[in-house]
């Protein structure tokens, strides 16, 4: 019926998990492919959460205070005791994130009639929750193990418990945000600290046959993102990432953002113009990540166009470049509302 669907990234401004989903799912409905839990724990700060949790657990400690206004300004942490971080110790919460929205969502499955749906639970890569917690200690690959550990842990978890009910999105805002800071160098810093590696190392490790989507990032803390000039570096990681997708493991999708927070998408053609290269594997699909509130709905269809002339055809989905959770939730319904109605168009 439809040839575009809606794809979200994962939190939602709502109160409680059962309302986030209610929300997503009463406004796109049958475009929708995965249903993200909201992310309602989390879905201010994204990853700080995560962050202080593993303070409480003892996995790390403060540095230095930091009151999260920038990425200049958040805390800095430590290892206690300056120990490798032990990933069989640290709780990231993702598996009880998925048992808690599980009920919530068999029941919008069934009262939808909805059983080709499956839950959504997305994940940043070791990269992005080590390059947080340690800052530039975190980039190296010894003081990553625990966070890939446990990481692997609670996917294996997930699909244990959910099977082809769930996907797993791999969230990438440190891959992506070096790309975008090093460009036009970006291809060789992403050689260099095997960026696409990092992230299909993650898929490798888990189960035989999880489902699997990819969500690049330009990072949203307090709805401000790093710009992109181009969309080369997107479409330079995105075939990286690939080339090297392990086999066994199905990458369903992968989400490119066009906006950096309240930053609306750029306009210009040539921007979108290296989309052409973009080489997907057959059954990947590929969300476009550009509806925004700034621009007229008019504009973004325009938008819309100039992605697909550069693409080459119509995209799989529509989406909004990052998750809503730092959307005001009027803002936050308004753009369910629109991203169903540009899918469409």
């Amino acid at each position: 019926m439809y040839s575009r669907g809606v794809h979200f990234v994962g939190s939602y401004p709502a109160e409680s998990t059962g309302a986030a989903m209610r929300a997503m799912l009463d406004g796109a409905g049958p475009l929708l492919r995965t249903l993200p839990t909201g992310e309602t724990r989390r879905y201010e700060y994204y990853i700080r959460p995560i962050v202080e949790d593993l303070v409480t657990q003892g996995m790390l400690e403060v540095r230095k205070p930091g009151q999260w206004r920038t990425l200049r300004d958040i805390p800095r942490y430590r290892l206690p005791g300056r120990t490798t971080p032990a990933g069989d110790l640290m709780d990231l919460g993702y598996h009880r994130e998925a048992a808690e929205a599980m009920p919530v969502f068999a029941a919008l499955r069934d009262a939808y009639d909805r059983e080709d749906l499956a839950l959504q639970i997305g994940m940043p890569t070791d990269l992005g929750l080590a390059g947080i917690a340690l800052g530039m200690r975190g980039i190296r690959r010894s003081q990553r193990k625990g966070f890939v550990d446990a990481t692997i842990r609670d996917i294996a978890a997930i699909v244990q418990s959910l099977g082809e009910n769930v996907v797993i999105q791999l969230e990438a805002p440190a891959e992506l945000a070096l790309m975008a800071l090093s460009q036009p160098l970006h291809r060789t810093v992403e050689r260099m600290m095997a960026l696409a590696e990092g992230i299909t190392a993650l898929a490798a490790a888990a189960p035989a046959r999880t489902r699997l989507g990819v969500h690049l990032c330009l990072g949203s803390l307090h709805n401000r993102g790093i710009p992109l000039r181009t969309a080369r570096p997107l479409v330079d990681l995105t075939n990286s990432i690939v080339r090297h997708w392990p086999s066994g493991r199905t990458l369903e999708y992968v989400h490119a953002p066009f906006a950096a927070g309240a930053k609306p998408p750029a306009a210009s053609g040539r921007f979108y113009a290296p989309l052409a290269d973009l080489s997907l594997s057959e059954g990947t699909r590929f969300y476009a990540g550009f509806v925004h509130e700034s621009p007229t709905e008019t504009e973004q269809r325009k938008t819309l166009q100039s992605i697909e002339n550069a693409l080459g055809r119509r995209v799989d989905g529509v989406a909004c470049s990052c998750g809503l959770g730092r959307r005001p939730r009027h803002i936050a319904d308004a753009l369910v509302a629109r991203a169903a109605v540009l899918a469409g168009s």
